[in-house]
């Protein structure tokens, strides 16, 4: 695999969005929520016909919609994206009640919870993970940390940071030593781990998966994770439905990731189609809610 290929995401995904979420912020701030809907019309617009990343968008909605992406698919498609950026700000800010979230398998997180476990959480750049925020405050005794790469995006991630100064305090930058040891102990306290599991970080830790009709790579690094830690693993997708809907759905993935040294690759891939067979389940019922603007299948076109 090329580098050029592994780091697309970077280049092209969300760096790309800086300037947006930036006006989307002080529109919000300055002039509320609704009028900030109505700012969203141009805004897409003006990316759409500027941008591009939209060549990006119409091969995805190809593949999820099963025919040719119209102008009206793609521009539904980017305002979702602008939307779900609008409601981050609000999240955030911790306007919470300003959201109206079904739960669905709400009780696979209780039995864990209720035995004092800690979970890893499996998430993707489809729907808007923040909306962990409103579970986190149901479970007041449980904490919720993001592991990521915090070294990319820092432009972005200043941004947010002036919503909400204490955002720095939820994430836990992969790219330090200390990392892995924290996320244990974490987990092992009976708190919870958000990781999002669609983009490539390291071109070495990667498996290929059918993914929409056409092969792609998917990181291994997580499940790696969840293997060391031994913790349970769930898939948490929210799905925005409209309005201030969302529905956010949890998947049992598995008791613990199991991966035997002499068939670690395989075991890898299996997990990795199964996370892949869900992703594209829930991309063909709510195919708007993708906010991977860069080539996903580059390598295999």
């Amino acid at each position: 695999m090329t580098e050029a290929s592994d780091t697309s995401w970077k280049n092209t995904s969300d760096r790309g969005s800086l300037w947006l979420i930036e006006l989307i912020t002080w529109i919000i701030l300055n002039m509320g929520r609704r009028v900030g809907r109505v700012f969203l019309y141009p805004i897409v617009l003006y990316f759409i016909l500027f941008s591009s990343t939209t060549q990006f968008s119409r091969r995805y909605l190809k593949r999820s919609l099963g025919k040719k992406a119209s102008f009206f698919d793609v521009f539904q498609h980017y305002y979702s994206f602008a939307n779900m950026l609008l409601d981050r700000v609000y999240l955030l800010s911790n306007k919470t009640q300003s959201f109206d979230v079904t739960l669905h398998g709400e009780e696979i997180l209780d039995k864990l919870i209720k035995k004092n476990k800690g979970i890893i959480l499996l998430g993707s750049h489809l729907g808007n993970f923040d909306l962990l925020r409103i579970f986190s405050k149901k479970y007041s005794d449980i904490k919720v940390k993001a592991l990521m790469n915090d070294d990319n995006n820092q432009k972005i991630n200043q941004v947010f940071e002036k919503l909400n100064p204490a955002l720095k305090d939820e994430v836990i930058n992969i790219g330090r030593p200390e990392s892995m040891l924290f996320v244990k102990d974490f987990v092992q306290e009976g708190n919870l781990v958000g990781i999002l599991s669609d983009r490539v970080e390291d071109e070495n830790r990667t498996v290929k998966c059918n993914f929409l009709g056409q092969t792609a790579l998917f990181p291994t690094g997580p499940l790696i994770i969840a293997h060391l830690i031994k913790a349970p693993v769930i898939l948490c997708f929210g799905l925005h439905q409209g309005g201030n809907q969302y529905d956010v759905y949890f998947h049992q993935f598995s008791d613990e990731i199991i991966l035997a040294r002499e068939s670690r690759q395989e075991q890898l891939s299996l997990y990795l189609e199964k996370y892949s067979t869900i992703l594209e389940q829930h991309c063909r019922e709510n195919p708007y809610n993708w906010y991977n603007f860069y080539d996903f299948w580059k390598e295999f076109d």
